[in-house]
């Protein structure tokens, strides 16, 4: 094989990027007098404010779509939790939504006394030995918060964000942070800040006993997941004696004695202005916007923080080995630890990390994954502000120990501490940064850097300069850092296949259901929704003329977007074939990645595609496949060419398709191990199908064996001989796309007839029963699902407001009932869904995650909503307004139009059909919601899919819900 021709990467991307003398951080005042500072050539163009009270405020300008991303965080999480109440930042956490003394009650003067007394017994519950007296302490707990729940408003702050149109409203909490998230309309800023001044001046701690179950559950799911418990242990060996050993959701022991006091405490403490930062990024003026928070927020008053004391490890001096066990797949952890976000250690670490693991070229995709040494793995370095990580992570293959798992990764690192890797790794993984800071800043979710720059107290300069600094480390310091750092000084976790042990349960205290109140509204919320807001008019695709599209010849299509923001570019080759057409085509795709060409090797390949700053990506699905590259656009005739070169003139081999083969082999035993493959891909696909399925239905393992590798690269070749789209979203106009295309793709004289595709009959769900999986863990996990009727497009824009109501937020009316109503469950949620096709089915899905002993709650719970309807006019109208303010204010932009006209078609849509929807949503009325759901979601069969420890479950409960069949992997899987 010919040798690759390189040319000076500095050349090929480096001049795209000056030097760290561009980037000046520079002090500004705004008209109204309000100082910030931003950094020169900034790619984010981001203002940073300190308020008054030493808040900090984040503001960053993205005019794509009339939407603004915020997060408000706080440097606070599970490491400043007291000794005595672990867990306590994520308890909070979740009380953050319950309301405060203005919103989430109808009565605060009456509901407060009651508060009051559920937490002087909690105080007494915690600090109670004898077991007897506990339970009846916490009996006088569930008659108290009965008593006050009738004050309650529950999900009030959900109804208000989704009756603006937010999106993605949660919250999340880590080590060091503890973050608010929403995704708002640029009009309805001073409604939230409003909403959100309120919400952080003061909380409530209602609707706690059925919260804390909800917490029981999430640690109880976690103790399910195998790799979670690894990670967890994992964690605690490398951190011994600091908080960052410690779990985030806390101690077992801590869960079943929450303190409302320290609660409380934590709150005054931590949530204070100068331990906080707001950071926003979308279509805002920073002059006005920074003004408003100063009038909300500012009015918080500064107050000093205590000083943590920082907590020391030991060196770790001898390789320190810990294992588990559990049902899931093998996989061997392994780490380092070394010093923090501000530390010498940081930017030699990183640059090992991307050494080893760059995605592409590193020395453990090109000697271990694309050699197939192993079945997966990777590597990454993770920082906070005292302490970070090398951490590895490595999926053994086929008959592979995880001792020979961690014995090659030491090879590796034997390698950097040799110098043995290219001499320009280190430039190229520079420039990588460089692009991925470009693409990280494309969407408005760049805010979460801001919150990232704000936790770590790290120069935003510092974050842009970041390459610039690796740059200037030489290969000889990379070696001599290497050979000073690596000793006999990691952490490892075996997760071996075997029996659970050790599996700690949090048992949950009875407690009373909740009376949800769905029709009283609070005043605050009454006034919040009179503060006046711009209206936005929605603004709906004309595709025809927004995609540039012309056919090269008959059966191909060019279609071309124009990127104005940035030097990003993406090309497709989109082809409607795929595993329903030929079982092999997927097998052949995904083969790619593990061979070279006839110009250069599968390493070369690689290596030339990271110094280009190139990624590629296959993937075939059942009816089409996709092959992608991207990168920056000075470098698209390249890359086209390497797509080219690799769909043409790939060539195989016996010896690494046998390793392909042994590859597909253990990853098929590993998901037949997995507690979701099992629920979601098996039982899932065997309730819509029956025993043959597109799940099921895959080459048998003998004649994987049989097959010649070389017809499998002669299939990739024939791809392109068949009708196909290519896709182009860059800087560069059509006609320079149209001119590289046609130079380099092999337009062929007669394209080949699409194959016919192989059909999969929807089986009819006639009756109800009951599809057992028997599993190694402590809950059930329950998916009731029911077949509907054909697509149609007035069933899907029905549907639209169905889901809004019934399933797609924390104030839906699952949500409501299964945990808010009786902390049943961590997830729940339900809705009738679309198919990807218009030739298919509507499916009606529901899943709740729960205790065996709550199933029968749990089905019976399901059963009685999806069968008589709850009516509440109040939330029916703010589903109405959430549906229209979202649509009024989403912007579909940029590669997402493509593929959005993508799925219109598959459905046989030919309009942006948002617009049918957002003129229905005007009129929708209960009425209409009762019509649809009497017709498609009452009365309607059921297969309850159910996955968990037989032996927890009750029988009686399981026979009542209809016959009932365990099935087998080997069933369900087809193999």
């Amino acid at each position: 094989m010919k040798s690759i021709r390189y040319f000076s990467f500095i050349l090929i991307i480096s001049i795209v990027f000056c030097s760290c003398s561009k980037y000046r951080t520079k002090e500004l005042t705004d008209p109204n007098g309000y100082r910030y500072e931003i950094v020169t050539n900034d790619p984010a163009g981001l203002r940073i404010y300190t308020l008054d009270n030493g808040l900090k405020v984040y503001l960053s300008v993205n005019k794509d779509e009339p939407r603004i991303m915020t997060y408000i965080g706080v440097r606070a999480g599970s490491n400043n939790d007291p000794e005595e109440t672990t867990g306590l930042a994520h308890y909070f956490e979740h009380l953050m939504f319950k309301g405060t003394s203005s919103y989430g009650t109808v009565d605060w003067d009456k509901e407060k006394p009651i508060l009051d007394s559920i937490s002087a017994l909690y105080e007494i519950h915690m600090k109670e030995t004898d077991s007897l007296k506990r339970l009846e302490l916490y009996k006088q707990i569930d008659k108290q918060s009965i008593e006050a729940a009738q004050y309650a408003i529950p999900n009030e702050y959900d109804k208000m964000m989704t009756d603006i149109g937010a999106r993605y409203t949660n919250a999340f909490t880590s080590n060091e942070r503890t973050a608010y998230m929403n995704d708002i309309p640029s009009n309805e800023l001073k409604k939230w800040l409003t909403l959100e001044t309120n919400r952080f001046g003061e909380t409530a701690l209602r609707l706690f006993h059925t919260e804390l179950e909800t917490v029981y559950e999430e640690f109880n799911m976690y103790q399910d997941r195998d790799y979670s418990r690894a990670g967890m242990l994992f964690d605690r060996t490398l951190f011994p004696t600091n908080p960052l050993g410690r779990s985030v959701i806390g101690y077992p022991e801590h869960l079943k004695n929450p303190s409302w006091v320290n609660i409380l405490k934590f709150k005054d403490t931590w949530y204070v202005p100068n331990n906080m930062a707001i950071c926003l990024c979308g279509d805002l003026d920073p002059d006005e916007t920074i003004r408003m928070i100063d009038e909300t927020f500012g009015k918080f008053t500064y107050k000093e923080l205590p000083e943590i004391r920082q907590v020391v490890e030991e060196p770790i001096t001898e390789p320190v080995i810990r294992e588990i066990h559990g049902p899931d797949a093998e996989v061997m952890m392994m780490g380092y630890r070394c010093g923090g976000e501000h530390s010498a250690d940081k930017k030699y670490v990183y640059l090992i990390s991307r050494i080893l693991y760059n995605g592409q070229a590193g020395l453990i995709d090109i000697d271990l994954i694309q050699e197939q040494k192993v079945l997966d793995a990777y590597c990454y370095a993770g920082f906070s502000s005292h302490y970070g990580q090398l951490f590895f992570d490595v999926l053994p293959k086929l008959d592979q120990s995880l001792e020979q798992t961690k014995d090659l990764i030491l090879e590796e690192i034997e390698k950097i501490k040799a110098g043995d890797f290219p001499d320009w790794m280190p430039e190229a993984i520079a420039n990588q940064y460089r692009l991925n800071l470009l693409r990280r800043f494309q969407e408005n979710w760049r805010a979460s850097s801001f919150l990232n720059a704000f936790i770590l107290q790290k120069e935003w300069r510092d974050e842009l300069t970041f390459p610039d600094e690796l740059e200037k480390i030489t290969k000889q310091e990379i070696v001599e850092f290497a050979n000073d750092f690596f000793k006999d000084n990691y952490v490892i976790v075996y997760k071996r296949k075997g029996e659970t042990e050790g599996l700690v349960k949090v048992a949950k205290p009875p407690i009373t259901p909740i009376t949800i109140n769905r029709d009283d509204e609070s005043t605050f919320y009454a006034e919040w929704k009179k503060i006046p807001s711009d209206t936005i008019l929605p603004e709906f695709i004309d595709f025809a003329s927004t995609i540039n599209m012309k056919d090269l010849q008959e059966g191909i299509e060019l279609s071309c977007i124009k990127n104005d923001d940035n030097e990003l570019f993406s090309h497709y080759y989109i082809i409607d074939v795929g595993k329903n057409h030929d079982l092999k085509i997927p097998l052949a795709v995904n083969y790619l990645p593990y061979i070279g060409t006839s110009e250069h090797t599968a390493a070369e390949l690689k290596e030339e595609l990271f110094r280009y700053g190139l990624n590629t990506y296959v993937y075939s699905q059942n009816e089409r496949s996709r092959i992608y590259i991207s990168g920056l656009n000075r470098n698209y005739e390249r890359g086209v060419e390497i797509m080219e070169e690799i769909l043409t003139t790939s060539v195989a081999d016996t010896s690494s398709y046998r390793k392909y083969v042994e590859r597909i082999i253990k990853e098929r035993d590993d998901a037949k191990l997995n507690q979701s493959s099992i629920l979601w891909n098996g039982l899932r696909n065997y309730a819509m199908y029956g025993e043959v399925s597109p799940f099921t239905d895959i080459i048998s393992e003998e004649e994987l064996y049989t097959i010649d590798p070389e017809k499998l690269t002669s299939l990739i070749s024939t791809l392109c001989t068949y009708p196909h789209r290519i896709f182009y979203y860059g800087p560069g106009i059509p006609e320079e796309v149209e001119s590289v295309v046609r130079k380099h793709h092999q337009l062929p004289p007669a394209l080949s007839p699409l194959p016919e595709t192989k059909v999969y009959p929807e089986l009819d769900i006639t009756e109800n029963y009951v599809l057992l999986a028997d599993y190694d863990m402590s809950q059930v996990n329950l998916m009731m699902l029911s077949k509907g009727v054909p697509f149609s497009e007035g069933v899907y824009l029905e549907s639209q407001l169905f889901n809004q109501y019934f399933g797609n937020s924390m104030s839906s009316i699952v949500f409501q009932e299964v945990r808010e109503a009786q902390g049943m469950a961590y997830s729940a949620w339900a809705g009738y869904d679309p198919p990807g096709r218009k030739d298919r089915s509507f499916y009606m899905n529901g899943f709740v995650g729960t205790q065996a002993d709550k199933l029968e709650m749990a089905t019976g719970t399901m059963n009685r909503i999806l069968n008589n309807l709850i009516e509440n006019q109040n939330f029916l109208d703010i589903s109405r307004r959430s549906i229209r303010n979202t649509i009024a204010t989403e912007r579909i932009t940029k590669a997402n139009l493509y593929f959005q006209w993508l799925y219109y078609q598959d459905l046989g849509i030919d309009r942006d059909i948002r617009k049918d929807i957002y003129n229905m949503m005007e009129t929708a009325s209960m009425e209409d919601l009762k019509t649809f759901f009497n017709t498609y979601i009452k009365d309607q069969q059921y297969a309850y899919l159910i996955i968990g420890n037989i032996d927890d479950m009750n029988k009686k409960v399981l026979n009542n819900l209809g016959e009932v069949k365990q099935v087998s992997l080997e069933e369900i899987f087809g193999y």
